[in-house]
């Protein structure tokens, strides 16, 4: 039999997200008042008591004098089994406000005055962020060269203090297409196989290799100075670690992404990014020309886009996974099976 805390989830639509907690304010009505708390942004993250004591939405309880109100301790709201009539509940949203405004445009994507910036399990959609031009790129890449775990590997990470940002760093092979298989109008995706982009001289360099870096890097992840919010670690401060909760965090932390193809830089690919504060590298030129043929939210080059495919990305956020642990462990963060700050 499900408790009233249950039922009220169900009312609330919130059975999706895993940490719904309540509490009961006592303010001097006669009518009994709730206060229910969820996280949009991290559907799947813990509630922790140090999250809900720094939000700013969540209303201080002042002992003694009650300047406020009283409050009870918060509480899973599946183990609540108050009577719903009569009583007031207010639900509040605890992802609130985010992100940081960039520098370089005004076109900051705004929805019910939160600043989206994007993470994994956004990218992951990448019908939604590739374009059909690159769709037709990666499909051509695909046919010959495959899967992107074929072509793909993660071959290094760096840990920035800075920030509390962890770098991953990709190695992908360049797209090459033999000529007698297709018709002349696909062979000018050969030219990115002869050259690539060098970010400080600003410029196209000769590329011997035929091979690519791709960096992923994923912010605000280790206690730092730069944000005013808690960092992902911290948020679970004294839990109990385990993969899935490394997995998580991976997947809400926000993304910046930059690789040295020539269509990167040249198709906008970066300029449109930094729209969103998710290029490592922040660019100022616009795209005038490739915009049309990209669109607004052709945010994935054909390399990423085949990154970001489902079969690829699995195996990769497995290893990903394996690398966060790596660095908690040398960072001392990982100490008897608890994160501890």
């Amino acid at each position: 039999m499900k408790t009233t805390g249950q039922i009220l989830k169900d009312r609330l639509k919130l059975k999706n997200f895993s940490s719904v907690k309540i509490r009961r304010l006592v303010t001097g009505g006669s009518l009994r008042t709730y206060q229910i708390v969820y996280d949009s942004r991290r559907p799947t993250f813990p509630i922790t008591v140090g999250t809900l004591r720094n939000n700013i939405l969540v209303p201080k309880v002042v002992d003694g004098d009650a300047e406020t109100f009283f409050g009870t301790p918060w509480a899973n709201i599946e183990n609540f089994n108050g009577f719903l009539e009569p009583a007031l509940f207010f639900v509040t949203d605890l992802s609130g406000l985010y992100g940081r405004k960039n520098n370089y445009s005004e076109k900051c994507v705004y929805s019910n005055k939160r600043l989206e910036e994007l993470t994994i399990p956004d990218l992951r959609n990448i019908d939604q962020y590739t374009s059909d031009t690159t769709k037709t790129y990666k499909d051509q890449r695909k046919m010959f060269q495959g899967q992107g775990v074929k072509n793909t590997k993660l071959v290094d990470s760096k840990y920035i203090p800075e920030t509390g940002s962890l770098l991953f760093i990709f190695l992908t092979e360049s797209t090459e297409i033999a000529k007698d298989k297709v018709s002349h109008k696909t062979t000018n995706a050969k030219v990115d196989t002869k050259q690539q982009y060098d970010n400080e001289m600003d410029k196209l360099i000769n590329n011997p290799s035929k091979t690519y870096d791709m960096l992923l890097q994923l912010e605000n992840v280790f206690p730092n100075n730069s944000y005013s919010d808690l960092s992902w670690l911290e948020v679970y401060n004294g839990e109990v670690v385990n993969t899935k909760m490394m997995k998580d965090l991976l997947e809400v932390a926000d993304v910046k992404l930059f690789d040295n193809t020539p269509a990167f830089q040249f198709q906008g690919f970066r300029y449109r990014l930094t729209q969103l504060d998710a290029s490592i590298y922040p660019e100022s030129r616009p795209d005038n020309v490739w915009r049309k043929k990209h669109g607004n939210n052709g945010l994935l080059d054909k390399h990423f886009s085949q990154l970001f495919d489902k079969g690829t990305f699995d195996i990769f956020i497995n290893q990903m996974t394996s690398v966060l642990i790596k660095h908690c462990k040398s960072l001392n963060y990982y100490k008897d099976k608890r994160i501890v700050i």
